[in-house]
């Protein structure tokens, strides 16, 4: 009988974060949205770790459109602050009002420390609302940028975490367990709460200290994986700020919060690509591409889609399942390996339910269902407008936004590889000497790539075994492990100290172990 090999390797296997959203494709506010999205972030409660108070979780949150129950219009926004330094809220608002927002007050947030455990209660920082009244003749794009402009400000005060601040969402999350959330915050139990569509995450914290800031959702996103690219997509960005061509450019340096997990920087990039303009279809799909490079049977448009984005951002890369929201489309994404699950259940009456296990959101009672599952590279959105989109009219729709195709063929320069050129004729040492090339890359990379065509092939590291023991270790070790075989139950300090000292005599001395 043979073993079938996959990539899949059960003695590696590793819990991660339990994410999902659940939604209403005709986009209509309703409480058992939120009823929903309780229900299934305690059904991912497993996902996470606890401390050793057995009770500090490593965070848990939501993440939905501003509730009308909140605001005393559609056109008010909300500010979820979690407060360390008093001053800061007059930070905060100094900062709205230089972006045209209007302070209209603070509200402290009802909340039961009972819930958390005893890490976090002694933690947990004041938790804050502030009342924001839209800018004067400000659509919802230019309220959401003016809004993001003002968080900018204001972090560069201090004294505060703001978790949202926003013209349509709002995140509710703490340094808690997935099924103390809803205990922790009241106002998730208020009956007049509603939402068309949200967000959930459960954290188990991989690399980073648990904390109420790296408690997910995040601004539009929450992320079960690893960003092995990190660092290359830091420092990429970092290269990119002063060339945004935009006015105060300042404000937005660094683009990134290095002093936040992968998943914190990934959604930094996230709304920093919407509020430039892009679709949050459009930004995800830059940001987490699939395999597209060699994908034969993959339509031209979306080819072209992705060759030319590729111009403009590296892929942020590793095992993830990624679901975002702008506040009115809501969707999810794997990347291109695929190896982080998403389960979608789809019912007739339109409810969708995305998680990261089949069946943590059940929803009977909605009339027949559709069971699917996200592959690797794909994504699906809900939107009020289109209804379900799934990856395929994901992806149309964005291919066909703009001629791709035509942008490449007329536009997109191509240099040559491969092709010989003049002998230079000066000594180009200097140069060499100049932009740090030595003896070792000129033979070992340079050479190999000029008459190969590719990267050269070698191995980290030498594993040759040292010359006095090179064929005569393994040997000898046998034989007196043989020799000394009568001794009952050697203890093992004993036969190795023996093998040493004999070894050293058939060598000369020059054996060690």
């Amino acid at each position: 009988m043979t073993t079938r090999r996959t990539l899949h390797d059960p003695t590696v296997e590793r819990d991660a974060c339990g994410i999902g959203f659940v939604a209403r494709a005709d986009g209509l506010p309703d409480r058992e949205i939120i009823d929903l999205l309780l229900d299934g972030l305690c059904r991912v409660r497993h996902r996470g770790a606890t401390s050793a108070d057995l009770k500090t979780g490593d965070g848990a949150g939501l993440l939905f459109p501003i509730p009308s129950a909140l605001v005393p219009s559609s056109e008010a926004g909300l500010a979820m602050v979690f407060l360390r330094d008093e001053r800061a809220r007059d930070a905060i608002e100094a900062a709205c009002r230089d972006e045209g927002i209007e302070p209209l007050g603070w509200r402290a947030v009802p909340i039961d420390p009972s819930a958390l455990g005893s890490e976090a209660q002694e933690s947990v920082p004041r938790i804050e609302q502030l009342l924001l009244s839209r800018p004067a003749g400000a659509d919802d794009s230019e309220a959401e940028w003016a809004a993001y402009r003002a968080r900018r400000r204001a972090e560069r005060a201090g004294g505060a975490y703001i978790a949202s601040l926003s013209f349509r969402l709002v995140t509710y999350k703490a340094l808690c367990a997935a099924d103390a959330l809803g205990n922790f915050y009241p106002d998730l139990a208020d009956p007049k709460l509603t939402a068309a569509h949200g967000v959930f995450h459960q954290r188990f914290s991989t690399n980073t200290t648990p904390s109420w800031e790296r408690a997910q959702p995040f601004r539009m996103l929450c992320h079960n994986g690893e960003i092995n690219t990190i660092q290359g997509n830091v420092n990429w960005m970092r290269a990119r700020e002063g060339n945004f061509g935009t006015q105060d450019d300042d404000l937005y340096h660094p683009v990134l919060d290095e002093t936040g997990s992968d998943s914190a920087m990934l959604d930094n990039a996230l709304e920093f690509l919407i509020h430039g303009g892009r679709d949050i279809r459009h930004a995800t799909e830059m940001l987490i591409p699939r395999a597209w490079e060699r994908d034969e049977e993959l339509d031209p448009d979306v080819r072209a889609f992705f060759r030319f984005n590729a111009n403009l951002i590296e892929p942020w890369d590793g095992p993830a399942g990624v679901i975002f929201t702008d506040g009115r489309v809501v969707g999810a994404t794997l990347d291109r390996n695929g190896l982080r699950p998403l389960r979608l259940t789809i019912a007739d009456d339109g409810f969708v339910a995305c998680v990261s296990e089949a069946g943590s959101v059940p929803l009977q009672g909605h009339g027949q269902v559709r069971r699917l599952k996200l592959g690797p590279g794909q994504i699906i959105a809900i939107d009020p407008d289109r209804g379900v989109q799934l990856d395929t009219d994901v992806m149309a729709a964005l291919s066909r936004r703009i001629p791709y195709r035509e942008w490449l063929d007329e536009g997109l320069v191509t240099g040559s590889a491969g092709e010989p050129v003049e002998t230079p004729e000066r000594d180009v040492t200097a140069d060499q000497i100049r932009y740090g090339y030595t003896r070792e890359e000129l033979t070992m990379f340079l050479r190999p790539i000029a008459g190969q065509g590719h990267d050269p092939t070698y191995s980290m590291g030498d594993d040759t075994a040292l010359p006095p023991l090179a064929g005569r270790a393994r040997p000898l070790y046998h034989y007196f492990k043989q020799r000394f075989a009568q001794v009952t139950n050697p203890p093992i300090d004993h036969l190795r100290e023996r093998f040493v000292m004999s070894t050293r005599t058939v060598l000369g001395g020059r054996a060690t172990l």
